[in-house]
Formats: C-alpha cells, sequence, structure tokens
C-alpha cells in the first residue's frame, strides 16, 4: 500500500500516464459526510523490531537502490522490491535478510522494469513489470513459476499495449492500475484504469476508467492527466472492497465492492494548501527530464496544489486511513505522519498520530496486513526520482542518506 506523497505517480508519470475520472453509472450512492473527527487526535507510538540497508548495510555489503513498494507472505517474511536493482529482498520476521529473488532480464523470472510487488495465494511472490505489462511469478525461494500477461498483452495481435504501475491482492481481490495505448492519426489514444483480475490475469471489471488523446503535433504535458487521482491512492480491504480518490481536488474516497457496485463515498471538509517551492522543484525537475528525451517540441501544466488524497491503506478492522496534502502539516514532537482514520461505515473517527523516528518530507510508511508498519527511509524522494528516463535529479541542497527500511509495530 502505497502512502508515502509523490510515490504513486512518479515511476509511471513520464511515458505512461493519462487523466482518470470514474467509469460506471450508479443511482443513489449513500454518501457518508463528515466535518470534525468524533474523538481527539491518537498518539500511536511505534516501535522498532527490525532494521535493514542504511550506512551499517553497506558497510555489511548491503545496498538498496531504490526501494519503493514491498510486500508480506503468511509466514511473516517481507519482500522489499528494489526497482533499481530490479530485484526483491526478502527478509524473515525477525529481520534477517534471507536472499534476493528475481533479477534484471528476459528469461524465466527475470524483469525489466519491475513497479510493484505482491504476494499470491498459490505461495509465490510477484513482480510487476511495468511494460509489456505482466506478473512474473516466483516461488518463494526465488524459483521462476511462469509469467501472468496483463490486458493486451495477453493477444499482441488486438493491436496496442499495456503498461501497469501498481498491483495489490487482497480478500480475493486482484487490483491492477493499468493503462492500454493505441495509436491515432496524430499521436495517441489513452485509457487509464483501475480493474478486477482473475488470477489467470483475465480483467473481470473496471472499476473506473477515462480516455485521452494525445497530438504530438502539439504535446502538452497537463500534470493532472499524467497523474491521475487513481494512480495517486487506491486501496483493498480484507473483505476485497476496492478504495480509490474521487478527484484531485476533493476530499472524496470512492469504495466499491468487489463486483464493481458502489459501496458508499466518504467525504469531509477539507481545504487544500499550495504546494511547497520544494514540490515545484522536484516536480518540474521530472517535467525537465521528460522534455529533454521527447522528440517532440512539447509545453507543460503544473499544478498550484497538490493532490488532496495522496496514500490509502485498509486495516484489518476494515478502517479507512487516509493520507491526504495536509498530514505533514503542525505536527506535534516525535511524529512523523498523521493519517485519518474512518469506520468501516465511513465516520470520522480520529487523526492517528504515528509516532517515530524519520522525516514527513523524504520517508514513508509502508502498512502490512499482519499490522506491522515499515518505514523507508527516502521512499518520497527515490520514488520520484526512480522513472522510466532512469535516475532524475531532483536539486535536493542536502545529501540523501542511504535507503533504511525499520519494521515497527504499534505499542
Amino acid at each position: 500500500m502505497q502512502l508515502h506523497p509523490g510515490g504513486g505517480w512518479s515511476a509511471f508519470i513520464l511515458v505512461f500516464a493519462l487523466l482518470v475520472g470514474s467509469g460506471a453509472a450508479w443511482a443513489g450512492p449513500l454518501q457518508v459526510d463528515n466535518k470534525a473527527p468524533a474523538e481527539s487526535p491518537r498518539r500511536i507510538v511505534l516501535e522498532e523490531r527490525w532494521r535493514v540497508g542504511g550506512e551499517a548495510g553497506e558497510t555489511e555489503g548491503l545496498f538498496f537502490g531504490a526501494v519503493t513498494e514491498a510486500a508480506a507472505d503468511a509466514a511473516g517474511n517481507v519482500y522489499l522490491l528494489d526497482t533499481q536493482q530490479m530485484h526483491l529482498i526478502k527478509v524473515s520476521p525477525r529481520g534477517t535478510v534471507l536472499d534476493t529473488l528475481g533479477r534484471e532480464g528476459e528469461g524465466p523470472g527475470e524483469v525489466q522494469r519491475p513497479r510493484d510487488v505482491v504476494c499470491l495465494p498459490d505461495a509465490t511472490v510477484a513482480l510487476l513489470d511495468m511494460f509489456p505489462a505482466k506478473l512474473v511469478k516466483l516461488s518463494l525461494e526465488g524459483e521462476p513459476r511462469g509469467d501472468i500477461r496483463l490486458g493486451i498483452n495477453r493477444d499482441p495481435a488486438a493491436g496496442g499495449f499495456t503498461a501497469a504501475s501498481q498491483c495489490v491482492y487482497r480478500g480475493g481481490t486482484l487490483l491492477l492500475t493499468g493503462q492500454h495505448t493505441g495509436r491515432t492519426e496524430t499521436g495517441q489514444r489513452r485509457v487509464l484504469y483501475l480493474s478486477r483480475l482473475d488470477l489467470s490475469g483475465e480483467e473481470q471489471l473496471r472499476f473506473c476508467e477515462t480516455q485521452m488523446e494525445l497530438d504530438f503535433g502539439n504535446l502538452c504535458f497537463i500534470e493532472r492527466e499524467l497523474s491521475p487521482h487513481c494512480h495517486q491512492a487506491s486501496a483493498v480491504g480484507p473483505d476485497g472492497r476496492v478504495y480509490f480518490p474521487q478527484d484531485w481536488d476533493r476530499y472524496a474516497i470512492e469504495v466499491r465492492s468487489p463486483d464493481g457496485s458502489l459501496d458508499r463515498i466518504i467525504t469531509r471538509s477539507f481545504e487544500n494548501r499550495p504546494r511547497t517551492e520544494d514540490e515545484l522543484r522536484r516536480v518540474n525537475a521530472v517535467f525537465d527530464a521528460s522534455a529533454a528525451n521527447t522528440p517532440y517540441k512539447m509545453t507543460r501544466r503544473i499544478e498550484a496544489n497538490p493532490a488532496v488524497i495522496e496514500g490509502l491503506h485498509v486495516d484489518h478492522e476494515g478502517q479507512l486511513w487516509v493520507l491526504h496534502s495536509r498530514s505533514a502539516e503542525d505536527l506535534p514532537d516525535g511524529v512523523v505522519q498523521a493519517y485519518d482514520v474512518f469506520s468501516p461505515d465511513g465516520h470520522y473517527l480520529y487523526v492517528a498520530h504515528l509516532a517515530c523516528e524519520g522525516r514527513a518530507d523524504q520517508d514513508g510508511f509502508e502498512f502490512l496486513p499482519d499490522g506491522r508498519v515499515l518505514l523507508i527511509k527516502g521512499q518520497t524522494l527515490s520514488a520520484m526520482a526512480r522513472t522510466d528516463l532512469g535516475s532524475v535529479p531532483l536539486g535536493e541542497e542536502e545529501e540523501i542518506p542511504p535507503i533504511e527500511i525499520v519494521c515497527l509495530r504499534r505499542r
């Protein structure tokens, strides 16, 4: 679950991007409107269980390139995806580094553009290769277990191609964040979507979809379209329900049942903020890298405000945790990040203050199904800088420390 600002879009923005909106129609939705939380904020202290990487890891020969995603199997082993080194690092429940799984290449068990990792119910772990979109399956010991081709890549004769940036399996729902691209007379037509797949990779239904056309004679990169709301955040609950934002500008979260029917829309009163100078610099650095590698003359439109919803997570009790554009503001001492917490029926319960080491502007959290939380130091900047063009310099004045992963659990 991606709960780090910027982490949901940067690896996908330069080559595979378009605007997303709501797809299927519905009548009489249940909308749960919230104002203030029912309770006062809760300080949740997270205690360290183990850590890997960082400066100590480098002295031991363990070097992380760009760790942005993680998953855990039924035995509690953690799989850390390094998108730069193109492999998984398997860590035991006690924090012992056990092995590396997968590698770069085009053969069995190999990947070229890994973007996510997912543990499947057949006791395999799969790397999501972005393009052409497929799940590269491995045994939990790293042996190749075949590929699952996704989207149009299942039938190359159909034309166009499918790319994917995120995949999660939970509660019987396999959710894919994907995009289909086809040619037009003047450029490309792109369809970006959230869809439910079966375990063979066949699409069962789409939760949302929209279309966009790019004219290469008048190419304009529009951030809101290149980094749409449903690529910013999505989540699957323990019962298989799917959660995603309705818009860039609004605090509105759509909840869909596994069959695609609308369960409810959760909203709350919210006023967005302007982006900081650092945020604008980082976004423009990514677009600069794209312009330098695009054979067409291009312009850009950058949003003055960040997306309202930046991350979603549903815990084992069905409570929804929301990371928003103001989550890092006015935090008490020792608190790294704040989340809005909603009940399973959509009522605003309280603000959770996660207390541990870390920096909200650089680090990110990954929530595991068993209640553990991974603090990935440097995750936010790593996710932005690692694009399809390679590593993009973001113009940071201070030196970014080596990637370090700290496994935490609630006290």
